[in-house]
């Protein structure tokens, strides 16, 4: 696997993230929406995506040769923070 090709789409997956968290923190603050758990869940999904993928590229650069596992890894982190995103939209 090309390591830089992977660091870019990570970068621009972060950026993504980050972008919509902002989106939707600026729609809830923008149309005064009320704080309840199911709104504030969702863009909080987005920014422990972001924060996940900034972790698991600065891993990267320390030690490329270990990026298989280390996506894994990344790949379980945010599976597993979306999953408690959706369990707690569901519950509220």
């Amino acid at each position: 696997m090309d390591v830089e090709r992977i660091r870019r789409v990570l970068d621009s997956l972060m950026i993504l993230s980050f972008l919509i968290f902002c989106a939707l923190a600026a729609m809830i603050v923008l149309t005064n929406f009320p704080l309840t758990t199911k709104a504030i869940s969702l863009p909080f999904a987005f920014l422990f995506i972001s924060l996940a993928t900034l972790a698991v590229t600065g891993q990267i650069d320390e030690n490329p040769a270990g990026v298989d596992k280390q996506l894994v890894k990344w790949l379980f982190v945010c599976v597993f923070g979306v999953l408690m995103t959706a369990f707690t939209f569901t519950i509220s």
